[in-house]
């Protein structure tokens, strides 16, 4: 029996969740009452060898991203952080890596729980320094997740707390990727705010780093236009919008990173879209943004994060349009 049921019930329901499984699925799969499964989850119950090694074998399908996720040393690193090793760092890589992709299936509200707890354990990581810098960057990605997840949900102050925190963490790292990336979704969160000026500020911040992946400025370039438009300097937002279309086609075909697997050449026609918008210049903009969503990923045109930019452009755009 594991010796911290309250700590490993939990973890068992939020893997679960991030692998898309209902509690009557994993019943079956097991062959426990999912009566029984709800209270080890809960922590009414205690939780066994048996039902660890059980909740393993059906975690363990490939096609669910958690095959390397060991239920056993990640409880162990959430109870004492102290003791954890680089594996833990993987541990809560892959977790991140499969949440994010669920989000775009599921919404953001079914995922956020998850990523709440996953932070307090990445933060926790990057405190012990394990693997040195490497706990501060993921530490960083995982909270700039949290924050989209948390604007998402409407707690803007939250959002740009969590956000801010990020950046410091990417610092610590010295990973110019996740800096440049917090600061871009910070200027996200206090564009949709409101807050113009800090929006213009964070997203300079971000396109003045150097050492960031090269298709991360792309995106901060389309938001530079979109901000210029909303300011009503229709000049100034149209040559920003021409070095944004500048900066896409010269990273046309580039590697995308785990952490903006979505800036593919679709959504920056949709991105473009949005500019255009902006500009009063709408049938151009539909038009765009139409053929960015023929040339994105099937798999992308259900998340809530494509809905939100198409509903800039118009109310009555879908991505089956």
């Amino acid at each position: 029996m594991f010796a911290d049921s309250a700590v490993t019930g939990p973890l068992l329901r939020e893997l679960r969740a991030v692998a898309g499984i209902g509690l009557r699925a994993m019943a079956t799969r097991t062959s426990f009452a999912a009566s029984y499964l709800s209270e080890v989850e809960t922590g009414q119950k205690p939780v066994t060898d048996a039902v660890i090694e059980a909740y393993r074998k059906v975690l363990g399908d490939p096609t669910l991203g958690l095959a390397d996720v060991d239920v056993n040393r990640l409880a162990s690193t959430m109870t004492d952080p102290s003791g954890a090793g680089t594996s833990s760092l993987d541990d809560v890589s892959a977790i991140l890596e499969r949440t994010r992709h669920l989000e775009d299936q599921v919404g953001a509200s079914l995922v956020t729980p998850v990523i709440r707890g996953i932070d307090g354990v990445a933060r926790a990581l990057a405190s012990e320094r394990v693997g040195r810098s490497a706990a501060a960057g993921l530490a960083s990605e995982v909270a700039r997740y949290r924050g989209w997840l948390e604007h998402a949900a409407g707690r803007t102050l939250t959002a740009d707390r969590v956000l801010a925190d990020a950046g410091v963490l990417a610092d610590a790292a010295g990973d110019g990727s996740q800096l440049a990336h917090s600061y871009s979704f910070r200027a996200y969160v206090a564009r949709h705010a409101g807050n113009l000026s800090k929006a213009v500020d964070l997203t300079d911040a971000a396109i003045g780093i150097s050492n960031a992946h090269p298709i991360l400025p792309v995106y901060d370039r389309y938001q530079r236009a979109e901000l210029l438009a909303i300011q009503g300097d229709r000049p100034a937002a149209v040559r920003a919008l021409h070095r944004a279309d500048r900066a896409a086609e010269a990273t046309d075909g580039i590697d995308l990173p785990s952490f903006g697997y979505w800036y593919t050449a679709g959504f920056w026609g949709v991105q473009r879209g949005i500019v255009l918008a902006l500009l009063d210049r709408r049938s151009e903009a539909v038009r765009e943004a139409t053929a960015g969503l023929a040339a994105m990923p099937a798999n992308h045109r259900t998340a809530g994060w494509l809905a939100s930019m198409l509903i800039q452009i118009d109310p009555d755009m879908s991505a089956d349009t």
